[in-house]
């Protein structure tokens, strides 16, 4: 029985992904040179299909890293002096203020909880960044673009950086509020781990650190279809196939999908008689990775869908045992999801 994988990240791979890893190992492609035009023509497929599916305009360039902690640590690095502000929605966004910190920055945050009214946020002077966290992967809270925007709106001068990671590619940005996006590729593309997507506004992409990934170089580079450094090659090669494939698939239509989905597992846990969402106001609930509270039965609940082929994530910290996670990416069919329900109805939790 092959397993099929609804954790938050590594996730479920792409369906199309072990064809484009044979032809990859067919091809050479893991042996060619960074600075080939081979390569070129990959980075190149990469960086085109990624902006024509979040239709980012000529105002935005894209480079890869190897994570998206690392690019939180880069964002910090290249555009923080001394401020950046914060808005902590769960556990990875206050790994971000954390890092600020851990920079020696004087960095600031407020907690975010639904209903908030972000028209009246007050941001402290000489801020240089405000960071946000649209999807909380810990506690399935998602914020609504729309008060994303409000913030930019009132702070126009400030840059905002958006952490997309597990929401990507579900949402629909309208970049002229968004300065600084990225999310990694082992949820919502279904591929392995070791690749982050960077898009940054041009305005910002001459600054420098003296770091072999200051934003100067990383983009002088990017623009010539190059990494700084020898990059993992494979990964942006699966990138560049899996995200043509998404294309085709229409984003309109990847879009429906995961409201569809979205909407038959919250339609069966809000009407479960042991387990119930963990962000009550429907508004706010993540559409990508939906979290259950479950009391303690969090380990019951994981193993009995285990022994049916189905991985569930666990609750993510504190919540390890007290919440289950499932993730809801372009990779999960409907009769993926429709499965998950038919044995989660038959869960007998143990008194």
């Amino acid at each position: 029985m092959k397993n099929i994988y609804f954790t938050p990240g590594p996730s479920q791979l792409y369906p199309t992904a072990p064809k484009h890893i044979r032809d990859a190992l067919k091809n050479n492609i893991c042996s060619i040179s960074h600075r080939s035009d081979a390569f070129k023509e990959i980075f190149k497929e990469a960086k085109d299909s990624i902006r024509q599916l979040l239709s980012i305009p000529s105002t935005h360039e894209i480079a890869f890293l190897s994570s998206s902690l690392e690019v939180m640590e880069r964002t910090i690095q290249n555009l923080v002096k001394k401020k950046s502000f914060h808005v902590v929605d769960g556990a990875f966004s206050k790994k971000w203020y954390e890092m600020a910190i851990n920079l020696g920055k004087q960095s600031s945050y407020i907690t975010f909880k639904p209903s908030q009214l972000f028209n009246q946020l007050i941001i402290p002077k000489h801020t240089e960044i405000i960071c946000i966290t649209h999807n909380e992967t810990s506690i399935g809270i998602m914020i609504p673009m729309e008060e994303i925007y409000r913030i930019k709106k009132k702070y126009s001068s400030i840059p905002l950086a958006l952490d997309m990671v597990s929401s990507f590619p579900y949402p629909e940005i309208n970049f002229n509020y968004i300065d600084i996006a990225f999310f990694s590729v082992q949820k919502g593309l279904g591929l392995p781990a070791g690749l982050s997507v960077l898009i940054v506004n041009n305005k910002l992409t001459d600054r420098s650190v003296g770091s072999y990934h200051s934003f100067k170089e990383l983009f002088a580079k990017a623009e010539s279809n190059q990494t700084p450094e020898t990059p993992n090659i494979l990964a942006i090669y699966l990138m560049a196939k899996v995200a043509g494939d998404i294309l085709k698939r229409g984003i309109i239509n990847i879009r429906k999908e995961t409201e569809k989905k979205a909407k038959l597992l919250y339609d069966y846990f809000d009407n479960c008689s042991w387990a119930k969402p963990f962000i009550a106001n429907k508004k706010y609930r993540s559409r990508t990775v939906m979290v259950i509270e479950v009391k303690n039965d969090a380990e019951h609940i994981a193993n009995t869908l285990k022994e049916k082929g189905m991985i569930i994530g666990r609750g993510y910290g504190e919540y390890k045992n007290t919440h289950i996670r499932i993730a809801n990416f372009p990779q999960h069919s409907i009769g993926m999801i429709k499965k998950l329900i038919i044995n989660l109805r038959k869960i007998k939790l143990q008194s």
